[in-house]
């Protein structure tokens, strides 16, 4: 996900050694370098969780992205509300940290940065962990003060019955999350 957002590989300025394996192990996770509506915050979080029992299923991922993509002209969604404004936040951006969807990006890759897959042995790996201010700072990637629709408390969400309701019964903000 990180990739069709930001258009960058991962990690693609730095070695793919040792070391960045004990990041990641430590809650190292990819940075935007743009605003990201705060429903995909939530689905990168949970696919990105370091204990594999709390990530979506593909079946789940699927689910969710096939919600989206049917309310994607329906203007009244909490997802649209949120696309909307972190374009409009995004535009004011400089170019250069923003990559335009229209443009082909041009990039450097670390030349230790490897993108194959390959076995690595690394013995006494830490235990894996979330990063603790990870998505405190994706919430708020810019020094900017965003609006209600895109400062949603995930932990005010209840997600049960494929539905997601905020504490308010009578309010559904998006259905579609198992």
């Amino acid at each position: 996900m990180y990739e069709v957002i930001s258009g960058l590989p991962p990690y693609n300025d730095i070695s793919h050694d040792i070391n960045l394996s004990i990041r990641i192990c430590n809650g190292h996770r990819p940075r935007f370098n743009m605003k990201v509506p705060q429903l995909i915050v939530h689905l990168i979080k949970r696919c990105l969780d370091a204990n594999p029992l709390n990530r979506p299923t593909a079946n789940e991922i699927y689910k969710v992205l096939r919600k989206w993509h049917d309310e994607r002209d329906d203007k009244n969604t909490e997802l649209q509300r949120q696309v909307e404004e972190a374009d409009e936040i995004n535009k004011n951006l400089s170019v250069s940290i923003v990559p335009s969807t229209s443009l082909r990006l041009s990039y450097n890759t670390h030349s230790e940065a490897v993108y194959s897959s390959r076995l690595l042995s690394y013995n006494n790996l830490p235990e894996p962990k979330n990063s603790d201010d990870y998505y405190k700072q994706n919430d708020n990637i810019i020094s900017t003060e965003f609006s209600d629709s895109l400062q949603i408390d995930i932990s005010r969400l209840k997600i049960n019955d494929n539905t997601i309701n905020v504490e308010n019964p009578e309010h559904t903000e998006y259905t579609g999350i198992d």
